[in-house]
This record gives C-alpha cells, sequence and structure tokens, in this order.
C-alpha cells in the first residue's frame, strides 16, 4: 500500500486513547504522521515511534502555526478532547479551547496551506436526551453536557468554513468508544471503569437500574471508519457506533465471564445527569461498505487482557 507514502497526516490527541490507535493505522498505511497533544489525558508510552511528535495545546495558535510551517500536511485528523460524563465536574471553558477554538485554528491553518481534508472526531454527545432512538444524523440536536455543546458549536464552524471558504471535511459523531489505552480514571465509561475494578479485584457497580442503554464500538472499529472517511468526497456528518442498545446489566454479565468473584452486581442510586437510554443509527456509515467488526465480548476481552499484561 505505497500510494499513501507521500501523504502527510497530522494527528492531534495522537499520544491519547483513540487518537494513537488512529496513528497507528495510518502508520501501517505507509502515510507520515504527526502528532500534537499536549498529555494531559495522553501518554508517551503510546506514541508510534515513526510518528514526529509535537507536545503543545492545539489551541494555542502560534504554536500549531509552527508545525504546519515546518511540514506538508495532506489530511488533519483533530482527535484531541477530554471526556467528562460527570455533570459535577465540567470545564466550560476548558471545552471551548479543546474542541471550538482549536477547532478554528486548525480550520484557518487548513485552508491557509491548502490541506486536502479535515476529519472531526466529533460525538452522540451532541444529541443529548434524545426523543426517538436509534438517533440518525438528521436528529434534534440538544446536547446536555458542555462537552457536547463544545461538539456541535465544533461542527457549526466546520459548516461555516466550508460553506463560505470551501473546506473540505468529515465530521464523525463517536458512540461509547472502548478498548485498550483508554484511560482508567475519571468518568470515562462502564466498561473502562469495570475493567479496572476487575484487575484490581473490586466489586462492580451498577448505578440505577442498569437497565440504561448505551452504544458501544471497539476502537479498531472506529480507527476503520475514521481512516475510511479520507476516501469520501463530499464534506458529510456520520454517527460512527454498533447501533445495538446496550445495558448496564448487560455489559455486566459479560464481564461476568471473566473473572470477578462476585455473583450479581452492587446497586447504587443514579447520579446526577444520567442522559437516560441512547443509542444511534448508523445506517449511513454502513452504506459506504464499513461494518464494525469486533463483537461487545470479543472487545471486553481484547481490553482486559491488553490492561492485565500492562
Amino acid at each position: 500500500m505505497n500510494r499513501n507514502k507521500n501523504k502527510t497526516a497530522l494527528v492531534t490527541g495522537g499520544c491519547g486513547f483513540i487518537g494513537s490507535h488512529l496513528a497507528d493505522r495510518l502508520i501501517q498505511d505507509n502515510y507520515k504522521v504527526i502528532i500534537i497533544d499536549n498529555l494531559s489525558t495522553g501518554a508517551l508510552n503510546n506514541l508510534n515511534s515513526s510518528a514526529i511528535f509535537y507536545q503543545g495545546d492545539v489551541s494555542d495558535k502560534s504554536f500549531v502555526a509552527k508545525v504546519f510551517q515546518q511540514h506538508e500536511i495532506n489530511i488533519v485528523f483533530h482527535q484531541a478532547t477530554t471526556i467528562n460524563t460527570n455533570a459535577l465536574q465540567e470545564n466550560p471553558l476548558h471545552d471551548v479551547d479543546s474542541s471550538v477554538n482549536s477547532t478554528i485554528i486548525l480550520a484557518n491553518l487548513c485552508l491557509k496551506h491548502n490541506i486536502d481534508k479535515f476529519i472531526f472526531a466529533s460525538s452522540v454527545a451532541v444529541y443529548g436526551r434524545s426523543e426517538k432512538l436509534p438517533a440518525n444524523e438528521y436528529s434534534k440536536i440538544e446536547p446536555i453536557y458542555s462537552y457536547g455543546i463544545s461538539k456541535h458549536t465544533a461542527e457549526l464552524y466546520l459548516k461555516y468554513f466550508s460553506n463560505y471558504y470551501g473546506l473540505n471535511y468529515q465530521i464523525l459523531r463517536y458512540a461509547n468508544v472502548f478498548g485498550p489505552r483508554q484511560p482508567i480514571f475519571g468518568e470515562v465509561g462502564v466498561i473502562a471503569i469495570y475493567t479496572e475494578k476487575l484487575i484490581k479485584e473490586d466489586e462492580l457497580v451498577i448505578f440505577g437500574t442498569g437497565e440504561n442503554q448505551r452504544d458501544y464500538i471497539y476502537v479498531s472499529d472506529v480507527v476503520d471508519f475514521t481512516v475510511k472517511s479520507i476516501s469520501f468526497k463530499n464534506s458529510e456528518t456520520f454517527n460512527v457506533g454498533n447501533g445495538k442498545p446496550i445495558s448496564v446489566k448487560d455489559v455486566f454479565n459479560v464481564f461476568s465471564k471473566f473473572g470477578i468473584k462476585q455473583k450479581t452486581a452492587v446497586f447504587r442510586p443514579e447520579r446526577f445527569g444520567e442522559i437516560g437510554n441512547f443509542y444511534c443509527d448508523v445506517s449511513k456509515a454502513f452504506s459506504t461498505g464499513w461494518t464494525t467488526n469486533v463483537s461487545l465480548e470479543e472487545g471486553i476481552e481484547k481490553t482486559i487482557t491488553y490492561f492485565k499484561n500492562k
């Protein structure tokens, strides 16, 4: 696959969870990869040794401009972000820097340097508590978290830069991504939390009834679609998930097969700010010929194995 040998991809957040997997895949596909990461949540041990690394913040305009000046970049993957699904611990100003300001800076630089494509890692958090499920790309946008508000605002700016200046973009609304390298701290999702608890032999807790459903997708499937989107000619928005509702009880039942000592889950009151049920319609993504390959059980097993070995 030498057709990509002379192409350069910039990956923001390339030392983070999804970004590092994406960087690995691009290098495997013979792209030259430039990574920007401030290492606030990313880690140097996720860094592919074949990538060119710049430590800094993607919302620092002069810093990012210097990176663009030093390389002939063809594609930008904006993966840098900070996720916190606890409404009581969000930092709106940080979210604006992380998602909105950084997107505007990158979009301007893409136009200045005639970059082929801007691929933005958005989130299904833009839908909030969706009234109709599964949510498709035309469903009502009503985010309830600062994180989702900032992602949607960034999306609007990309459409602005496309409509007025011809920026070519892909907006990818990731569902609940899980897998190796996902940080096991904070409020990052039940699979990451359960993995940590399993390894520490702590009890696995279900908040609320355990009936709340999410759309879980393994990281390699997300990377597959993200790379596939390079070839899309028109600027588009896609949900990137499995399209299957999985409850917290379902997740607990999978973990119960992998060596936890407790026979039943420990139930505690539902936490403030929960969105209830959510899963997305991924028929638009599937129509491109992409499909998911890793089941929930297989993905959880891979995740547990990775962190145990680590």
